[in-house]
């Protein structure tokens, strides 16, 4: 477990193209692939040390502590006695509020601690509003903890860690893209039309970055089968974890430099 390959995994667009894309003609071709391969190492570099930070392993941990709940009876007990005491409402909200008062706490580098956080925010609300959708098709009174039981098995548990790690994924994408399109720009009026386009084109590196962090699922799966029946693994489990995940996003992010 971890160290499963699975090839070359399908892309809607190549990073290169969508670079070419938010670029138009304001950068000659030799820039766009300096500024494609540049925003991938930068990321790279990023997710080489982001394991080791207490704030990302308690905000991961967070999406856990989560999931094991929907496991048990009384999932909103088990949520405060792990430090997320979101009273008897387990809307998005109230589960944002109680993530970010747990992580703040945990905080090693307020970089990294900041974009975890969002990202396990991003993932809850992302899980809701697809899954309570589902759920209001089929019944006509449900708890507030309802829409979360599905994350509870490995099969749940792989889509909404998933969402956690293609947001930080493309949080990290965007600010290196934005930074390093800054800087190939010529003057102030080409940055601000290579910002303007980049932020038109949002849901493009969106996108990308899902289908990035698709090579996390089936260890995801595997490791909270193993690791988290009716019980919240150990630190260091959650940080092993996020070392191999991590490790497999920098190589598919090298590979797709490579491409």
């Amino acid at each position: 477990m971890g160290h499963e390959r699975l090839g070359i995994l399908p892309r809607t667009k190549p990073w290169k193209r969508i670079v070419d894309e938010l670029a138009g003609s304001d950068l000659p071709k030799e820039k766009i692939e300096n500024v494609a391969s540049q925003t991938i190492q930068n990321v790279r570099s990023r997710f080489s040390q982001i394991s080791e930070d207490s704030g990302v392993i308690a905000a991961f941990k967070s999406l856990v502590a989560l999931s094991v709940s929907a496991q048990l009876i009384n999932p909103l007990e088990f949520l405060a006695d792990s430090g997320m005491e979101i009273g008897t409402n387990a809307s998005p909200y109230y589960l944002a509020k109680a993530i970010s008062k747990f992580v703040s706490t945990h905080m090693d580098s307020r970089e990294y601690g900041e974009i975890a956080l969002s990202a396990a925010v991003d993932a809850i609300s992302a899980w809701h509003e697809k899954n309570r959708q589902q759920l209001l098709l089929f019944e006509s009174a449900n708890t507030s903890f309802d829409t979360w039981r599905g994350t509870s098995n490995g099969a749940g548990f792989c889509e909404i860690s998933r969402l956690f790690f293609s947001k930080t994924v493309e949080r990290y994408m965007n600010y290196f893209l934005e930074r390093v399109l800054s800087s190939s720009a010529k003057n102030i009026d080409e940055r601000d039309a290579l910002n303007k386009r980049l932020g038109e084109h949002i849901e493009v590196t969106s996108r990308h970055a899902f289908e990035t962090a698709k090579i996390t699922q089936s260890f995801a799966a595997g490791w909270f089968n193993k690791y988290a029946n009716k019980t919240l693994p150990a630190d260091e489990d959650i940080k092993d974890f996020l070392r191999i995940a991590f490790g497999k996003l920098r190589e598919e992010l090298w590979r797709e430099e490579k491409t």
